[in-house]
């Protein structure tokens, strides 16, 4: 596999100077190329590595990046507690996913501690992140004439808690522990985040949904939520966390969206936290569908992860 570079730009709203200090990433196994932002003049400042795997749920070959902290690498007698953050459309948020776990991983105001961050890079995206193959439209009107196009999202979370996981833990170092897990999507990817949430919420202990696609087949993800909430939540010795965020800068197409984000807020929220799952609604006012991931990502580490709010072990 070849070496791959990220544009500087990618950072621009997120990467300080705090973070081009960070030490290079130790040596990968075989296989496992570095995933580098080029810094002018001087050595590459890492951001990661990339590597690819053949899945045999998927039955194709995907990619993913992978980000280790440099505490992670570091011998110690103690094991190294950290937080594994999945984020999927890895092409898009992977570098905002990584600047600002290495911000919190630092900071006192908050107990994020060192994360690794997983992205997957996306190939079929309706395929999936849609819970069920819908013909509908963004109004909720039914085109007639098209295909149905998606509802792989079991098989992708299958995926993505099995082989995927796998993959990515087994290339942790030595002397660390995962003591918790986290899943973000943004649009088609907040939808399969909710989905994973509802259906298997102990696949993770905190989800992030931003700006969630909830008009996917006439909202029915959105109604199933309202209606019967998160399966199996309640008898879980310690329910997840949600985040959500919605880009509600006015806009005309984006009435049913923004009613939407409101009602899941007003009604949805309501539900799962009867059930244990604490939830966060976010709206950014100055944000439309594209540009409201990047501030969303640091939002959803900022609240999820405050100061004293440390994590206990959990089992692997």
């Amino acid at each position: 596999m070849r070496k791959r570079s990220l544009s500087a730009a990618a950072f621009s709203a997120l990467l300080s100077a705090s973070l081009l200090v960070a030490q290079p990433l130790a040596a990968e196994p075989a296989g496992f190329p570095e995933f580098s932002l080029q810094a002018t003049d001087a050595e590459p400042v890492l951001l990661g590595s990339a590597a690819t795997i053949h899945s045999r749920i998927l039955d194709e070959d995907r990619t993913f990046l992978m980000r280790v902290p440099p505490k992670a690498k570091k011998s110690s007698e103690a094991p190294v507690d950290l937080t594994v953050i999945y984020i999927l459309d890895a092409e898009k948020h992977f570098a905002s996913a990584a600047a600002s776990a290495a911000f919190f991983e630092a900071s006192r105001i908050s107990s994020l501690g060192p994360a690794v961050v997983v992205g997957i890079v996306s190939t079929d995206r309706t395929r999936d992140f849609t819970p069920t193959a819908s013909n509908a439209r963004r109004d909720g009107s039914i085109d007639e004439k098209a295909a149905l196009l998606g509802g792989g999202a079991d098989k992708f979370l299958e995926f993505l808690t099995t082989e995927l996981r796998d993959a990515a833990e087994k290339r942790l170092p030595a002397g660390t522990r995962v003591v918790r897990r986290m899943l973000i999507g943004h649009s088609y990817g907040g939808l399969f985040t909710l989905h994973a949430l509802l259906t298997h919420p102990e696949r993770f202990d905190a989800y992030a949904a931003l700006d969630p696609s909830l008009w996917w087949d006439q909202g029915k993800l959105a109604e199933f939520a309202r209606q019967h909430g998160a399966a199996g939540a309640q008898s879980l010795a310690k329910p997840p966390q949600l985040y959500t965020a919605f880009a509600s800068k006015p806009r005309k197409e984006n009435t049913f969206h923004l009613s939407e984000g409101k009602r899941f807020q007003e009604e949805t929220a309501v539900t799962l936290d009867k059930e244990g799952i604490r939830t966060q609604v976010r709206f950014f006012p100055d944000e439309v569908h594209g540009t409201v991931a990047p501030p969303a990502i640091f939002d959803a580490l900022k609240v999820l992860f405050p100061a004293g709010n440390v994590q206990k072990p959990s089992p692997q």
